[in-house]
Formats: C-alpha cells, structure tokens, sequence
C-alpha cells in the first residue's frame, strides 16, 4: 500500500484520565502541553491525548507510532474507545484540537477524520452521552423512576437530563445557568437545600473539584460521571462513576466483538483513505487522476469558449461529473490491483493528449476562431 511520506514520524502520546483525581488531571494536562507545544492534543472524558511528529522523551504511559498512531486517532474521532460507541461529541472534540493545524499534522487529522466519518455511517446505533444514564442504572438493576437531579447544565448535563425525562424521571437541573430545557432549574449554591431525590448525575467540569456527597440532597444513587470525579467517596449511597461504565462494557462479549469488527472496518476504510492520500503528483495513480484533471480543465475552457454565455459552474459540475463517472471503476482498479505500470502509461497518454490541446489552445488564441476538434468534444474526459 503507498501511504505518504509522513506516516512513518507520526506519533500518539496517550495517557487515560478516566480515574484521575482534580489535582492529577490538572498535572498531566500541564505537563502534556509543556512537553509538546507544537502538537495537538484531544481531550475528553476518558483520555488525553497527543498527536505530532518525531521523537519524543515524555512519560506518556501510552506510546504509538507511524499507521498505529493514525489508526488511534481515527478509532477516537469514531467513538470507538467512548464508553458510548459512537459518541457525537468526541469527533468535535478532536476537530477542534487540530484547528489551526497545517501541513503534515493537518494531513494526518484530515486522513483520519474522513475514515472516521465513512466509518460511522456503517454503526449499528446511534447513541449519544445521555446513555450513559441507562448503563448507570442498569449496572446496579435501579429503574428510572422518580426524581433525578443533574448536576451541571453543559452538554454532557443537558444530554443526561434530556434522557431523564425520556426514561420518566421527574428532573431538575442544578449548574450555573439555566440550560433552557423546560425543566425546573436550581442554582449550584443552593443544592445543599434540595429535598431528597432518588438518583444525582454529577456532569461537573474539572474546576468543580471533589464534593463531599453529605452536602448533596439525600438519594438512593449516585452517578459521577466527572474527569475528574465530582465526588469524594460515601459510606452511605453507592456511587456509580465512569470507569465502572467502561469496566463493564469491556466485560460485554457482544460488545467486544462488535466494536472488534468495526475497528477492523475502519482499519479498511483508513487504508484506502490513506492510499489516495499518498497519491501526489509523484506516484504513478496521482499522475493518472492529476493529468485527467488538466484535461477536463482544458475541456472546461473550451467549452467555455464555445459558448461565453453558459453558466461557468454548471458546465464545471456537469465535466466534473461526467469525469469521475468515466474514471471511478478504473481508478479503483487500478488502486485494487496496484497495477502501477498501466497507471503509467495512461498518465503519459494523457500528458500527451493535454500538450496538444494545449498547443489547440495556443493557436486558437492565436486565430480567435474555435478549433473544431474540440467543439466536436474528441478529447473531453
């Protein structure tokens, strides 16, 4: 397979911080950035982690390099480490810490991104972190009923409090701001003179730190659902928290496997991603779709000329088309067999044929006349 000539020096850096506390998140997050001021680095619930290129002496507990690397990266931007498979937001998340990248970095994310894409279009459920709140209750066998308090209105806390109220529960929402959900909302201040509830969710953000539960309304469950935690342990209510999520879904045979065979897929659909990516003006398939390209644009130009009063995009899109219609199963073909030689030989017929019509071209500005052989569309792709 070609794959282009950074893939070798790409590099993951990973640490999982599902189970840190405030202080040790706080840590790895500053030391994470000091270390590699150059790269990108994807945080979410579950994980930080960084993306660049070259050797590195950091003491990530995690380290991959080259295809593993960029393989990583795409597995994330799926969803398929979320304890939710196919969680919505982790892909903004890792757009966002490759925004304002460019060149190789850029190129990685870009390869990577659209693999992800394609490959979540084939998973089986679309779920979102608000599922989380069924897993809770299923992990020790409580049913939704009664009353729910979520605490935090970010999207994690406004996901959660929407699957509340679709489950049954009676919610409110307690944060900083109204969310707008049409929900009985409290401020965070006053949480501590709520009367009992049956479940609390904590959603909070890393700068809530670590809360006693004593202070919370009593409740039958707790659910943490915070990187860090938002709660301090309890002697007196179970606490349900992220990592027991993802400890019992690696425990689930049908959703190892099933996550098994789409990693395998996406591993497919990012090969293929990565094989056209490497194919630049060098590499004997680049230099076929490159020298089709020239020539559809000579074609444009002519027909163009042919008629000045037609629409510019629609002719575009009408050449464009009509070019990777003709040109698809070929490429693919050729792509499928790696059959370099004969994507050789069509980009030098190719070449040709755009040095004559680029010696057509030269004449008929020359002449200010339209050249036959063009309007009769011999030598459009």
């Amino acid at each position: 397979m070609a794959t282009p000539s950074w893939l070798a020096n790409f590099r993951a850096c990973a640490w999982g911080t599902v189970s840190l506390s405030a202080a040790e998140f706080a840590a790895v997050s500053a030391y994470a950035r000091e270390t590699h001021p150059a790269d990108a680095i994807v945080e979410s619930c579950q994980r930080l982690e960084v993306y660049g290129f070259g050797d590195c002496e950091c003491w990530a507990p995690a380290r991959l390099d080259g295809w593993a690397a960029l393989e990583r990266l795409a597995a994330v931007a799926a969803g398929l480490d979320a304890v939710v498979l196919g969680e919505r937001q982790i892909m903004g998340q890792v757009r966002m810490a490759f925004r304002g990248t460019r060149g190789s970095l850029r190129a990685a994310a870009d390869v990577a991104l659209a693999a992800a894409r394609e490959a979540r279009r084939t998973f089986p459920v679309r779920s979102h972190a608000g599922h989380l709140l069924d897993r809770a209750l299923s992990e020790v066998g409580i049913l939704p009923v009664g009353k729910l308090l979520v605490l935090g209105t970010g999207a994690m806390g406004r996901l959660i409090a929407q699957r509340g109220q679709e489950l049954g529960f009676d919610v409110t929402a307690c944060g900083r701001r109204d969310p707008g959900l049409d929900l009985p909302f409290v401020p965070i201040a006053q949480v501590a003179s709520l009367p009992a509830v049956d479940v609390v969710v904590g959603c909070l953000g890393s700068a809530a730190g670590l809360i006693d539960p004593a202070v919370l309304p009593r409740a039958r469950l707790i659910i943490d659902l915070g990187t860090p935690r938002n709660f301090a342990e309890s002697t007196d209510v179970p606490i349900v928290r992220l990592e027991d999520l993802i400890g019992a879904e690696q425990r689930r045979p049908h959703a190892t496997a099933l996550r098994a065979r789409l990693r395998a897929e996406l591993g497919s659909i990012l090969s293929r991603r990565l094989a056209r990516h490497a194919e630049d003006a060098a590499h004997p398939i680049g230099r076929f779709r490159k020298a089709a390209e020239e020539l559809r644009r000579h074609a444009l130009l002519r027909a163009l000329d042919s008629a000045p009063d037609a629409d510019r995009e629609a002719v575009d899109r009408a050449l464009r088309s009509a070019t990777n219609r003709l040109l698809h199963d070929l490429t693919f073909s050729l792509r499928t067999r790696n059959d370099l030689e004969l994507a050789e030989k069509l980009a030098n017929a190719l070449e040709a044929v755009t040095a004559s019509c680029q010696g057509s071209t030269n004449e008929l500005a020359l002449a200010g006349s339209p050249s036959p052989g063009w309007q009769r569309g011999h030598h459009v792709v």
